[in-house]
Protein backbone atom coordinates (compact mmCIF):
# COMPACT_ATOMS: atom_id res chain seq x y z
CA UNK A 1 0.00 0.00 0.00
CA UNK A 2 3.10 2.56 1.28
CA UNK A 3 4.65 1.62 -2.34
CA UNK A 4 1.92 2.33 -4.12
CA UNK A 5 1.47 5.56 -2.82
CA UNK A 6 5.16 6.82 -3.25
CA UNK A 7 4.59 5.51 -6.76
CA UNK A 8 1.21 7.76 -7.30
CA UNK A 9 2.80 10.79 -6.17
CA UNK A 10 6.26 10.12 -7.95
CA UNK A 11 3.73 10.02 -11.38
CA UNK A 12 1.90 13.38 -10.18
CA UNK A 13 5.49 15.03 -10.01
CA UNK A 14 6.57 13.72 -13.07
CA UNK A 15 3.69 14.55 -14.77
CA UNK A 16 4.35 18.50 -13.78
CA UNK A 17 7.21 18.32 -14.65
CA UNK A 18 6.27 17.31 -18.53
CA UNK A 19 4.12 20.22 -18.46
CA UNK A 20 6.46 22.10 -17.70
CA UNK A 21 9.18 21.05 -19.84
CA UNK A 22 7.47 22.82 -22.67
CA UNK A 23 8.15 26.47 -21.15
CA UNK A 24 11.35 28.09 -21.55
CA UNK A 25 13.08 28.67 -18.74
CA UNK A 26 15.45 31.40 -19.83
CA UNK A 27 12.42 33.52 -20.15
CA UNK A 28 11.75 33.31 -16.60
CA UNK A 29 12.75 36.67 -15.33
CA UNK A 30 13.01 35.47 -11.50
CA UNK A 31 15.96 33.89 -10.72
CA UNK A 32 15.55 30.50 -8.49
CA UNK A 33 18.59 30.81 -6.59
CA UNK A 34 20.92 32.65 -4.55
CA UNK A 35 18.57 34.68 -2.19
CA UNK A 36 18.87 35.06 1.16
CA UNK A 37 15.11 35.19 3.02
CA UNK A 38 16.59 36.91 5.92
CA UNK A 39 17.71 40.13 4.55
CA UNK A 40 14.42 40.38 1.96
CA UNK A 41 11.80 39.50 4.48
CA UNK A 42 12.64 41.04 7.97
CA UNK A 43 11.33 44.38 6.20
CA UNK A 44 7.88 42.85 5.97
CA UNK A 45 7.18 42.56 9.27
CA UNK A 46 5.11 44.17 11.85
CA UNK A 47 5.63 43.28 14.82
CA UNK A 48 5.79 39.52 14.78
CA UNK A 49 3.77 39.36 11.46
CA UNK A 50 4.31 39.61 7.78
CA UNK A 51 2.60 42.54 5.92
CA UNK A 52 1.94 40.65 2.40
CA UNK A 53 1.14 44.28 0.94
CA UNK A 54 4.61 45.07 1.52
CA UNK A 55 5.92 42.42 -0.55
CA UNK A 56 7.98 43.71 -3.37
CA UNK A 57 9.82 40.82 -5.38
CA UNK A 58 8.98 37.09 -5.89
CA UNK A 59 11.56 35.97 -4.15
CA UNK A 60 10.12 36.91 -1.18
CA UNK A 61 6.54 35.37 -1.80
CA UNK A 62 8.81 32.18 -2.51
CA UNK A 63 10.35 32.38 1.06
CA UNK A 64 7.56 32.91 3.11
CA UNK A 65 6.70 29.83 5.17
CA UNK A 66 2.98 28.63 6.37
CA UNK A 67 3.50 30.12 9.97
CA UNK A 68 4.21 33.58 8.33
CA UNK A 69 0.51 33.20 5.86
CA UNK A 70 -0.76 31.64 9.41
CA UNK A 71 0.70 35.37 11.26
CA UNK A 72 0.17 37.29 8.50
CA UNK A 73 -0.98 40.99 9.40
CA UNK A 74 -4.66 42.09 8.50
CA UNK A 75 -3.98 45.68 8.91
CA UNK A 76 -4.86 46.54 5.36
CA UNK A 77 -8.43 44.19 5.80
CA UNK A 78 -11.47 46.20 5.16
CA UNK A 79 -13.52 43.94 3.66
CA UNK A 80 -14.36 39.96 4.97
CA UNK A 81 -13.47 36.57 3.91
CA UNK A 82 -10.08 35.09 3.55
CA UNK A 83 -8.73 33.84 0.02
CA UNK A 84 -6.34 31.25 0.22
CA UNK A 85 -4.38 31.29 -3.41
CA UNK A 86 -2.00 28.25 -3.74
CA UNK A 87 1.13 28.06 -6.35
CA UNK A 88 1.88 24.79 -8.23
CA UNK A 89 5.38 23.30 -8.56
CA UNK A 90 8.36 25.54 -8.33
CA UNK A 91 6.26 28.69 -7.93
CA UNK A 92 7.75 30.49 -11.02
CA UNK A 93 5.16 29.04 -12.86
CA UNK A 94 2.02 30.37 -11.07
CA UNK A 95 2.69 34.05 -10.95
CA UNK A 96 -0.89 34.77 -12.05
CA UNK A 97 -1.76 33.27 -8.51
CA UNK A 98 0.62 36.28 -7.18
CA UNK A 99 -0.63 38.97 -9.40
CA UNK A 100 -4.24 37.84 -8.36
CA UNK A 101 -3.53 37.96 -4.10
CA UNK A 102 -1.61 41.40 -4.50
CA UNK A 103 -4.65 42.51 -6.68
CA UNK A 104 -7.39 41.40 -4.04
CA UNK A 105 -5.39 42.60 -1.01
CA UNK A 106 -5.20 46.19 -2.74
CA UNK A 107 -8.76 45.82 -2.46
CA UNK A 108 -8.69 45.50 0.93
CA UNK A 109 -9.24 41.79 1.11
CA UNK A 110 -7.66 39.14 3.17
CA UNK A 111 -6.05 37.06 0.19
CA UNK A 112 -2.31 34.39 0.60
CA UNK A 113 -0.73 32.77 -2.28
CA UNK A 114 1.56 30.09 -1.22
CA UNK A 115 3.22 27.12 -2.36
CA UNK A 116 0.40 24.08 -2.30
CA UNK A 117 2.51 21.67 -0.15
CA UNK A 118 2.00 24.40 2.98
CA UNK A 119 -1.88 23.80 2.28
CA UNK A 120 -2.18 21.62 5.45
CA UNK A 121 -0.63 23.57 8.25
CA UNK A 122 -2.84 26.51 7.42
CA UNK A 123 -5.97 24.75 7.29
CA UNK A 124 -5.31 23.61 10.85
CA UNK A 125 -4.80 27.34 11.82
CA UNK A 126 -8.02 26.95 10.25
CA UNK A 127 -10.09 24.78 11.90
CA UNK A 128 -8.58 26.54 14.99
CA UNK A 129 -10.17 29.27 14.68
CA UNK A 130 -13.53 28.36 13.61
CA UNK A 131 -13.60 26.88 17.14
CA UNK A 132 -13.58 30.55 18.92
CA UNK A 133 -15.23 31.82 15.88
CA UNK A 134 -12.53 33.72 14.79
CA UNK A 135 -12.79 33.00 10.67
CA UNK A 136 -14.06 35.82 8.52
CA UNK A 137 -16.49 34.44 5.99
CA UNK A 138 -16.59 33.81 2.89
CA UNK A 139 -13.48 31.03 2.80
CA UNK A 140 -12.46 30.83 -0.71
CA UNK A 141 -9.93 28.51 -2.41
CA UNK A 142 -7.74 29.25 -6.02
CA UNK A 143 -5.33 27.03 -7.05
CA UNK A 144 -2.47 26.27 -10.70
CA UNK A 145 -1.61 23.17 -11.52
CA UNK A 146 -0.47 21.30 -8.37
CA UNK A 147 -2.17 24.17 -6.68
CA UNK A 148 -5.20 23.35 -8.34
CA UNK A 149 -5.27 19.59 -7.71
CA UNK A 150 -5.09 20.51 -3.81
CA UNK A 151 -7.33 22.74 -3.72
CA UNK A 152 -10.49 20.18 -3.69
CA UNK A 153 -8.67 18.45 -0.85
CA UNK A 154 -8.24 21.29 1.17
CA UNK A 155 -11.74 22.63 0.80
CA UNK A 156 -13.13 19.25 1.51
CA UNK A 157 -10.50 19.14 4.72
CA UNK A 158 -12.35 21.93 5.83
CA UNK A 159 -15.36 20.94 5.06
CA UNK A 160 -15.54 18.11 6.70
CA UNK A 161 -14.37 19.61 9.66
CA UNK A 162 -17.88 21.62 9.50
CA UNK A 163 -16.03 25.01 7.95
CA UNK A 164 -18.50 26.31 4.99
CA UNK A 165 -16.24 26.99 1.36
CA UNK A 166 -18.02 29.37 -0.74
CA UNK A 167 -15.67 29.10 -3.86
CA UNK A 168 -12.87 26.89 -4.92
CA UNK A 169 -11.82 27.80 -8.52
CA UNK A 170 -8.96 25.77 -9.84
CA UNK A 171 -6.64 26.40 -12.94
CA UNK A 172 -5.56 22.92 -14.90
CA UNK A 173 -4.94 20.26 -12.20
CA UNK A 174 -2.86 17.66 -13.51
CA UNK A 175 -5.49 14.97 -11.80
CA UNK A 176 -8.85 14.29 -11.00
CA UNK A 177 -10.96 15.83 -8.13
CA UNK A 178 -13.89 15.04 -6.04
CA UNK A 179 -15.85 17.70 -3.92
CA UNK A 180 -17.60 17.05 -0.75
CA UNK A 181 -20.33 18.42 1.82
CA UNK A 182 -20.17 22.37 2.84
CA UNK A 183 -18.68 23.40 -0.32
CA UNK A 184 -20.93 25.56 -2.27
CA UNK A 185 -19.34 26.28 -5.96
CA UNK A 186 -16.44 24.87 -7.79
CA UNK A 187 -15.62 26.48 -11.21
CA UNK A 188 -12.02 24.32 -13.25
CA UNK A 189 -10.70 26.14 -15.99
CA UNK A 190 -8.95 23.20 -17.76
CA UNK A 191 -7.01 21.84 -20.67
CA UNK A 192 -8.03 18.01 -21.37
CA UNK A 193 -5.59 15.64 -20.47
CA UNK A 194 -5.78 11.90 -21.08
CA UNK A 195 -5.95 10.65 -17.59
CA UNK A 196 -8.53 12.95 -16.78
CA UNK A 197 -8.63 16.35 -14.66
CA UNK A 198 -11.86 17.40 -14.21
CA UNK A 199 -13.57 18.08 -10.83
CA UNK A 200 -16.90 16.06 -9.75
CA UNK A 201 -18.91 15.67 -7.02
CA UNK A 202 -18.99 13.45 -4.03
CA UNK A 203 -22.10 11.78 -2.89
CA UNK A 204 -22.32 14.34 0.10
CA UNK A 205 -22.05 17.12 -2.04
CA UNK A 206 -24.69 19.06 -2.73
CA UNK A 207 -23.29 22.69 -4.47
CA UNK A 208 -22.32 23.35 -8.22
CA UNK A 209 -19.45 22.17 -10.11
CA UNK A 210 -18.68 23.48 -12.96
CA UNK A 211 -15.40 21.85 -15.60
CA UNK A 212 -14.77 24.84 -17.97
CA UNK A 213 -12.67 23.12 -20.96
CA UNK A 214 -10.37 26.27 -22.75
CA UNK A 215 -8.53 24.13 -25.20
CA UNK A 216 -10.24 25.76 -27.69
CA UNK A 217 -8.11 29.09 -27.19
CA UNK A 218 -4.98 27.82 -28.41
CA UNK A 219 -3.15 30.88 -26.49
CA UNK A 220 -4.16 29.23 -23.28
CA UNK A 221 -1.37 26.78 -22.12
CA UNK A 222 -0.34 24.79 -18.57
CA UNK A 223 2.06 27.74 -17.90
CA UNK A 224 -0.32 30.72 -18.66
CA UNK A 225 -3.63 29.67 -17.87
CA UNK A 226 -4.17 31.28 -14.24
CA UNK A 227 -2.53 34.80 -15.74
CA UNK A 228 -5.06 35.02 -18.33
CA UNK A 229 -6.64 38.76 -17.63
CA UNK A 230 -10.55 37.82 -18.02
CA UNK A 231 -10.16 35.05 -15.98
CA UNK A 232 -8.18 36.75 -13.08
CA UNK A 233 -10.74 40.02 -13.49
CA UNK A 234 -13.89 37.10 -13.05
CA UNK A 235 -12.32 35.75 -10.01
CA UNK A 236 -11.45 39.11 -8.31
CA UNK A 237 -15.37 40.31 -9.27
CA UNK A 238 -16.62 37.09 -7.83
CA UNK A 239 -14.91 37.20 -4.39
CA UNK A 240 -15.74 41.31 -4.27
CA UNK A 241 -19.56 39.87 -4.81
CA UNK A 242 -19.18 37.22 -1.65
CA UNK A 243 -17.11 39.86 0.06
CA UNK A 244 -18.70 42.46 2.67
CA UNK A 245 -17.04 45.92 3.69
CA UNK A 246 -16.42 45.74 7.28
CA UNK A 247 -18.24 48.37 9.82
CA UNK A 248 -15.95 50.90 11.14
CA UNK A 249 -15.89 50.59 14.69
CA UNK A 250 -16.89 54.01 16.28
CA UNK A 251 -15.93 54.82 19.80
CA UNK A 252 -18.11 56.77 21.99
CA UNK A 253 -17.05 59.45 24.42
CA UNK A 254 -18.04 59.07 27.79
CA UNK A 255 -18.32 62.54 28.01
CA UNK A 256 -15.78 62.26 31.39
Amino acid sequence: MQKNILKFEKSKIIKSFLLLATVSISACAVPLSGFNNTTETQSLATGDKIDLTEIQTSNQTDELDAIDIINRSKRHVTRSGEIYMMRGLANVFSRGIDEMAEALRERGIDASNFSYIQWPEIADDIVRRSQTKKLSYPIIIVGHSLGANESSKFANYLGERGIKVARVVTFDPVENGTVGKNIAKVTNYYLPKSEGNQIVAGEDFTGEVENIDVSNNEDITHTNIEKNEAFQKKIISNVLELSTKKRKRVLVSSGR
